[in-house]
């Protein structure tokens, strides 16, 4: 388990004074990134065997946005770890303790050359301390997405602020290009996010938004249609 302490500044508030949804996974990602860099049994692992996690899928639940000059404290613990596949939870708390955001996050273990899965020893898998799963509704990892005619947006840029040190666009960034694709996405209840295939600047984006029952998706595709991320907004109660 790791916790950090942070308060939220100006920088990741967004229009109306509100947290930018990808200023929330900017902290579960920054915690559990930490988590595994200074894991005393998987980071020596990763550093010899010259591997990383990569995140499959993320779910967010939102129970109240942080405001501005808030202190918080963000947990990360893995609940599950397979040969090929872990689970963790990640909170974010509020000063009183009360929690904020509730997520789960599914990573693949993959090597940095080949850029392929591959398994860890059962050994290590043994090895690892795993903590209990947090009280939340835990939600299919893929995404189904509705039998509805989508919106088509051609031709979006990756930019280059959106790319990050593994050279492809980093995680919380897809929700900063999917966020211009749905109306009041601060008042989203539920996010979530599939990883589907890495997106390289220099691609275009074609964009394909679906409505449904108080629900939104974006998926970014090529221009074959091959998806990149599918992500849904829950605005449901």
């Amino acid at each position: 388990m790791y916790e950090m302490k942070r308060t939220v500044n100006c920088s990741q508030i967004g229009s109306h004074g509100i947290i930018r949804n990808s200023c929330l996974v900017d902290l579960l990602q920054d915690c559990s990134v930490i988590h595994l860099d200074t894991h005393p049994v998987m980071s020596p692992f990763f550093e010899k065997e010259n591997c990383v996690m990569f995140l499959v899928s993320r779910q967010l639940d939102i129970v109240r946005r942080p405001e501005q000059n808030e202190k918080l404290t963000v947990k990360t613990w893995t609940y599950e770890l397979k040969r090929m596949y872990g689970y963790r939870n990640t909170v974010i708390y509020d000063e009183n303790g009360d929690i904020c955001v509730k997520s789960i996050a599914s990573g693949a273990f993959m090597d940095k050359t080949s850029q392929r899965p591959i398994k860890v020893p059962q050994e290590l898998v043994d090895r690892v301390k795993l903590y209990p799963k947090l009280d939340m509704e835990y939600l299919p990892r893929k995404i189904a997405l509705p039998d509805t005619e989508p919106q088509v947006y051609e031709d979006i840029p990756v930019l280059k602020c959106y790319i990050d040190m593994n050279e492809h666009v980093n995680n919380a960034r897809y929700l900063d290009i999917t966020d211009e694709f749905v109306e009041n996405e601060s008042a989203v209840k539920r996010i979530r996010v599939e990883y589907k295939n890495p997106l390289k600047r220099g691609k275009a984006i074609k964009t394909l938004v679906y409505t449904d029952e108080g629900r939104k998706f974006v998926e970014l595709c090529d221009e074959n249609n091959k998806p990149y991320c599918i992500t849904e907004y829950d605005y449901r109660s």
